[in-house]
């Protein structure tokens, strides 16, 4: 509980001038109440690829309270100017004062039309999908109380207990969420390896699409994308509204303004905004709206949006909603960078993030046996393929579904939640890789036993193994201090997972296969300088080699790094979080 600390309310300046409701935009009556002669000019805001957009030369003006209205783009950039009245009482050449205002703002374009769905589908359920990133189901539940109990008690949600992460960070929790694979199972599309974009037909927006959705992928922050930090994102929007170009021009103007606020409205409000505005909307909707902003740096700050999501949930009830739309609340991942992430608590929460599911009502009258599946699922294993699975389970298209098993599995990768999933489903049935696996107990290995040196050692060569290519611009690194070692205790089975691609390019077995005996796993935690980087890892030490073997995608470096790896990020963004650059001097 010392790290849980309360913080300030995010509070916006201002008063924006110009408002867009879907695809209106026209200035506010407070504005036209306290400002003359409003002259605004609107320039689009024009997507071409998550790595290029463009803002039109070519501007239209409008006055007064006239109407613009959203055509080529759902994102406008709008400069106004006008006469702002200073005070009433002194005469009129006096109480004027020359007044500008800018400002981004987005809606929804009428030129979007969905497709006509197949005969006999106009009527299946919408989806929302609304994430939170770096939030842990214990996390939500200490810092946002109110919105906990409104899922619970209003909306009757059901909290999976033990639904459990699959890999390292966002993109290995919403790659299984929006296709139904692993990072490994794509065409190669990361920077370092080239300039191939990802092939978005393949995600569940394009599928869902040729089935007359209208579809919507909301995500902020960016310079930290999911689909575009370590990967070169996509050549062509993923869904019919988009807001990575709108975010990209709001980062430009708001350089010296609160990093929280777009205008005079806290970002993850205008989140929820224009969710709510999207599924007033026609035509059948499947949205994915995932906010970063106030939980990726200090999970604290999530608290700021705890009465809006109440506020935002309430209103969604009222407008009928959730009659016909299934409803996912979920976390990617737990904190990964906090210093709760080096507590054992912390490591459990980075692994067991939120997964709420509110039940739609025409569901739950068509098929009542959901109900009871789901409850029976509240303590099973649980992973974002099943997520996946139960997306394409609710809407009628589980011809889509991934049957895709671990070699030597009796079940299936991802399961959907609508079914009753077996109480013994094991971390490698589910494709969980033993290091990210919250069910397995480990055995604490002394400082006197060899293996404890051994293990940290192991660990550290491979990190400044990783670095080797660019060491001329990366320190190599050193173990300053050893928080534990410690050996995974024999349980259920594990099986070995195929060898495959890791996120680095390295081949290799990235699963635990040491029921027999050849093999056992090790965990452990230290602290390396330069820099003080913190890393976990999980490793296997091969008996009749007496080696170590480590593979990258199972260690988690677990404090922030912040600009340390500046000298390679361009580059190699795959090295951020082993890199300390000879040139830094910021500690």
């Amino acid at each position: 509980m010392k790290f849980d600390k309360k913080l300030p309310q995010i509070v916006c300046d201002g008063h924006d001038w110009v408002r867009c409701y879907q695809d209106e935009c026209t200035v506010t009556p407070q504005a036209l109440m306290s400002i003359m002669s409003i002259k605004c000019l609107y320039y689009d805001i024009i997507y071409e690829s998550d790595r290029h957009y463009s803002v039109s030369s070519k501007a239209t003006k409008v006055t007064g309270n006239g109407i613009y209205w959203l055509k080529a783009s759902d994102h406008v950039k709008v400069k106004c100017t006008g006469t702002h009245l200073r005070n009433s009482s002194v005469s009129t050449t006096q109480s004027i004062l020359p007044s500008k205002w800018t400002g981004i703002l987005t809606g929804f374009r009428s030129t979007v039309i969905p497709p006509p769905p197949p005969p006999g589908r106009e009527d299946t359920l919408n989806v929302l999908i609304f994430g939170f990133d770096s939030t842990a189901r214990n996390g939500f539940i200490r810092k946002m109380p109110e919105s906990y109990k409104y899922l619970k008690d209003v909306l009757k949600a059901t909290f999976l207990t033990r639904y459990n992460i699959v890999g390292d960070g966002t993109p290995a929790s919403l790659f299984p969420i929006l296709t139904g694979k692993t990072e490994l199972e794509w065409p190669e599309a990361r920077k370092s390896m080239g300039k191939n974009f990802m092939d978005h037909t393949n995600f569940i927006f394009h599928r869902v699409k040729q089935d007359g959705y209208r579809t919507a992928y909301f995500e902020d922050q960016p310079s930290i994308g999911t689909f575009q930090y370590r990967f070169n994102g996509f050549a062509k929007q993923p869904a019919d509204h988009y807001l990575r170009d709108f975010y990209l021009e709001v980062d430009k103007m708001r350089k010296h303004s609160n990093k929280y606020c777009v205008g005079d409205t806290p970002q993850y409000k205008l989140m929820m905004n224009i969710t709510e505005q999207f599924f007033k909307m026609d035509a059948k909707k499947f949205c994915f709206t995932f906010i970063a902003d106030i939980t990726h740096d200090d999970f604290n700050q999530i608290t700021s949006a705890d009465k809006e999501f109440v506020s935002f949930l309430r209103q969604f009830k009222e407008d009928g909603r959730l009659q016909n739309t299934l409803l996912f609340v979920f976390g990617d991942h737990g904190p990964r960078y906090l210093n709760v992430r080096a507590t054992y608590q912390g490591k459990l929460e980075e692994r067991l993030p939120l997964m709420g599911i509110v039940l739609p009502e025409k569901l739950l009258a068509e098929r009542p046996e959901v109900k009871a599946a789901l409850q029976s699922n509240i303590d099973v294993l649980t992973t974002p393929h099943d997520v996946y699975a139960t997306v394409l389970d609710a809407i009628g298209m589980t011809e889509h579904w991934n049957p895709f098993k671990v070699k030597g599995a009796d079940l299936p990768r991802g399961m959907t939640l609508f079914e009753p999933i077996p109480r013994n489903r094991s971390c490698s049935e589910a494709a969980i890789e033993a290091h990210w696996c919250a069910c397995h107990r480990w055995i604490t290995v002394p400082p006197s036993d060899p293996m404890h040196r051994r293990a940290a050692d192991a660990l550290v060569n491979h990190i400044n193994s990783l670095t080797e290519s660019a060491r001329s611009q990366c320190a190599p690194r050193a173990v300053i201090s050893v928080a534990y070692v410690a050996q995974r205790a024999p349980n259920t089975r594990m099986l070995a997972f195929a060898g495959a691609r890791d996120a680095d390019g390295y081949v290799g077995k990235f699963g635990a296969a040491d029921a027999d005996k050849k093999t056992t796993t090790y965990q452990l935690q230290l602290d390396v300088s330069p820099g003080k980087g913190t890393y976990e890892a999980s490793m296997t030490y091969v008996k009749a080699e007496d080696k170590f073997v480590v593979n990258t995608r199972d260690i988690s470096r677990i404090n922030a790094y912040g600009n340390q790896p500046s000298c390679i990020s361009d580059r190699f963004p795959h090295l951020n979080k082993y890199c300390y650059c000879n040139n830094y001097s910021g500690d």
